[in-house]
């Protein structure tokens, strides 16, 4: 980078000469800094000497303005990472940080994603290269979200990388089964199974092919002065590798140690192998967001209609939306009317009535009614997209934990080269033999090797998402496990989560005969949801359809029709009103006191109430028992629903959940949600789009199996059956996976403290360190398989 540069960018809100001038004595103030502020441009330009600068250029700037109250133009460069830890990323944000115009920078580990804010003016390709050049990791500058074939592309590379990684597990997998067989051989026959020179030529391809990414992580690590696992890995194999080649080419006779570098290799990358299949599971949330968005959409083209690409949709563009296809951009409704189906955005269960210059969404679905909308928003400035923002900044805001191991490595690496330097130095004082003070040192770095270490998190990992799978519940990362057993709060969405999802028939009174076939005769025609559960609550009756015939449905009010001549209404009560029908008069007829609910459906016949029902959410069976289930672990519940307050409480109040919060937008799900984490460690039951930011910004994020593809990519944590009883399941699964976890680090780390004194002193040579590494590596997967002891029944 060189040393002085001009930087110019605008600034907002300056009424006079004046401002400017104390402006520019502001920036003036700063170390390297010369400025010049131009009232009529409206423009700040500033000379920089970068030697000189005693701090970050860009957010002193941003201080500034914002202490004088003026404003300028900001921008975020999204960078597309290649990370294998969590200390990868943390060097990477610590050297980023320190170019001058960055503003802040964030990260999210599990989509290997970097987020960097700065000033709008800033950003140029010397600014992005610049950048590329100071992380110690290689970056990737990412365009618009929502571009088709930048999601296509993305998906071919993961799915490239994915096969990549497949494949060399299985070649390391194929190339290290002598090794195992030898391995076994030797428990019966001190004979070697395997020649030296095959061991050499099979070792080899494992130790610098299959090997090679354990080499370029150290590489990146120490060029980021930090030390994580692949520094402990290529020291460990290395030195049996290298010790063992040099025991051929010198022709001394011995044990090769070729077996014990190529099998840390091989269980090390599987459980590299079994962490990319997290990540790349949760890094499918923005592409499922994104695949809910219309592919084209007929816009009109002088005087016809014409299907274009979503992404050539212009703001003011004229838009017909036929019955059942997806509302392409946000827009106003100028003609038809229609109920459209906004569930996936707002969690209300009920399709909405759309009607003139009302507003219609990107994403939702349209129902029997064609549309003619303007577009008012397209692109990045669909509510959809906001959602997409949403839930990126959610999962950037929770930052990974950092991995237990990476964390130890820090300070584990130098104390073991330093042992070893000591070891060497002082056999080799001690008795003049180079040859012994390097099997001691070898012996050492080989003890030193983290397999039961690297083996601790995913063998126990591997187990006990085996044993929540067997259950029906997907486990997606170790994140999750770490947290689930922590929890204190469990926050709940309502349609489609604690309910069904589906309206049905409640309270059902009727006052006539021929309630129930008027009812099914007139709503037999329709495509609209109460009307389907009519429909299947009639046929569960083996009621017959009367014939009602002139069926003409009024949007927002109900459905009318004509049975020997006379009128059949059914609907609420706007309805009724049109048709002058007293209706708290018919109500007391009955003897019945009116109700203020808007879920009650009135159907009359000549005038007169014949019978009513109430429409709801079918609450599901298991819902009760898994808020019981719930509250005898300790746990707290909320209910965050987009329904209406009467039917959220009438729930809460069902189901024994005491907090509950109605007619709530993704944001508004976002900000209730971000407030319990003020007080509690809280996971977010979901099923919908609407749930995605909140399921990102959850500390534990549950999807229902039969919910949107974006919240089952989001969350964390999946129920593959409909059954909220399985989430209190998945939190002991992850109680007793957790507490293996740490006794398989405990004994790891037990084992390194007592086997590497030993080794230093000569107890053992390279052969009896490789045997007791692999003994501990047993250990930690014995214990790790007595996971699947333990019994949890949901059925009661």
């Amino acid at each position: 980078m060189t040393t002085t540069q001009q930087i110019t960018f605008p600034v907002y809100g300056m009424n006079c000469a004046s401002c400017a001038s104390k402006l520019s004595a502001a920036f003036n103030t700063l170390d390297g800094i010369e400025a010049n502020v131009n009232i009529t441009l409206e423009k700040a330009s500033l000379d920089v000497n970068k030697s000189l600068l005693n701090a970050p250029l860009a957010p002193q700037i941003m201080t500034i303005l914002e202490q004088k109250g003026y404003q300028t133009d900001h921008q975020q460069v999204i960078f597309e990472a290649e990370w294998s830890c969590s200390s990868c990323v943390e060097s990477t944000v610590t050297a980023l940080k320190k170019h001058p115009l960055v503003v802040d920078v964030k990260a999210n580990f599990a989509t290997q994603t970097l987020y960097i804010e700065t000033l709008a003016s800033f950003v140029n390709d010397t600014f992005i290269s610049e950048l590329v050049d100071l992380s110690p990791y290689p970056l990737t500058q990412k365009k618009a979200l929502n571009s088709q074939q930048q999601q296509l592309a993305k998906q071919q590379k993961e799915d490239k990388k994915q096969l990549h990684e497949k494949l060399g597990l299985a070649i390391a997998l194929l190339l290290s089964l002598p090794f195992w067989l030898a391995m076994v051989s030797m428990l019966f026959n001190d004979a070697p199974l395997l020649s030296p020179w095959l061991e050499f030529a099979l070792a080899t391809p494992l130790q610098f092919i299959v090997g090679a990414r354990f080499y370029k992580g150290a590489w990146r690590s120490i060029k980021g002065r930090s030390a994580n696992m692949d520094v402990l890995v290529v020291l460990g194999t290395s030195a049996a590798y290298f010790f063992s080649l040099y025991m051929i080419l010198t022709g001394h006779a011995g044990h090769l140690y070729f077996e014990s570098s190529s099998l840390v290799i091989v269980l090390i990358r599987l459980g590299k192998f079994l962490e990319f299949q997290a990540k790349q599971a949760s890094s499918k949330a923005v592409s499922a967001l994104s695949k809910l968005q219309a592919v084209d959409a007929l816009v009109k083209k002088g005087k016809e209609f014409k299907r274009v690409l979503i992404d050539q949709v212009q703001v003011n563009d004229l838009i017909q939306i036929a019955a059942g296809d997806k509302v392409p951009v946000d827009g106003i409704i100028l003609e038809g009317s229609s109920y459209i189906d906004e569930s996936l955005l707002t969690g209300e269960s009920k399709p909405i009535l759309k009607q003139v210059k009302d507003t219609a969404f990107a994403g939702t679905i349209n129902g029997d009614g064609v549309l003619l909308m303007k577009s008012t928003a397209v692109k990045e400035q669909t509510k959809l997209y906001q959602i997409i923002q949403l839930v990126e900044s959610a999962q950037m805001s929770k930052a990974p934990i950092l991995q237990l191991v990476d964390r130890i490595s820090a300070i584990f690496v130098p104390i073991v080269l330093a042992i070893a330097l000591v070891t060497f130095s002082a056999w080799w004082l001690y008795n003049g033999d180079f040859e012994q003070a390097l099997i001691h040192s070898v012996a050492v770095l080989v003890i030193a090797c983290p397999c039961a270490l690297g083996l601790a998190t995913p063998t126990a990992m591997v187990v006990g998402t085996g044993l929540a799978a067997q259950k029906g519940i997907l486990i997606k990362d170790i994140n999750t496990l770490q947290l689930a057993h922590k929890l204190t709060h469990i926050a709940f969405d309502k349609t489609g989560t604690l309910t069904k999802g589906q309206v049905s028939l409640n309270n059902i009174t009727a006052f006539d005969k021929d309630f129930l076939p008027l009812l099914l005769g007139l709503q037999q025609a329709s495509k609209h949801p109460i009307a389907k559960a009519v429909s299947a609550h009639c046929q569960t009756l083996d009621v017959q359809a009367m014939d009602v015939s002139d069926i003409r449905s009024i949007h927002g009010e109900g459905i009318q029709g004509h049975f020997n001549n006379q009128v059949v209404i059914a609907g609420n009560a706007k309805i009724l009103a049109r048709f002058d029908i007293d209706l708290i008069q018919q109500l007391a007829i009955h003897g019945v006191k009116p109700d203020s609910t808007d879920n009650i459906i009135y159907v009359c016949y000549q005038q007169y109430l014949i019978g009513y029902f109430t429409i709801e959410d079918q609450v599901r069976a298991e819902s009760q028992q898994a808020i019981s289930d719930l509250h005898e672990l300790g746990l707290a519940t909320t209910l965050i629903s987009g329904d209406k307050e009467n039917v959220v409480q009438s729930m809460s109040k069902k189901l024994g959940i005491k907090s509950y919060f109605a007619e709530q937008t993704p944001e508004q799900k976002l900000q209730q949600l971000s407030t319990l984490q003020q007080q509690s460690l809280v996971a977010m039951v979901g099923d919908g789009v609407n749930d995605a930011p909140a399921l990102a910004k959850a500390d534990v994020s549950i999807a229902m199996g039969g919910g949107s593809d974006v919240a089952k990519q989001t969350a964390s944590m999946t129920l593959m059956r409909d059954d909220p009883r399985l989430i209190a399941v998945a939190i002991k699964i992850s109680r007793s996976t957790w507490s293996t976890i740490r006794q398989n680090l405990f004994w790891a780390f037990i084992f390194n403290s007592l086997a590497i004194p030993a080794a230093a002193f000569g107890y053992l040579n390279p052969t009896l360190a490789a045997i007791a590494m692999t003994a501990s590596s047993l250990t930690v997967l014995s214990n790790s398989l007595l996971l699947k002891r333990i019994k949890i029944d949901i059925d009661k």
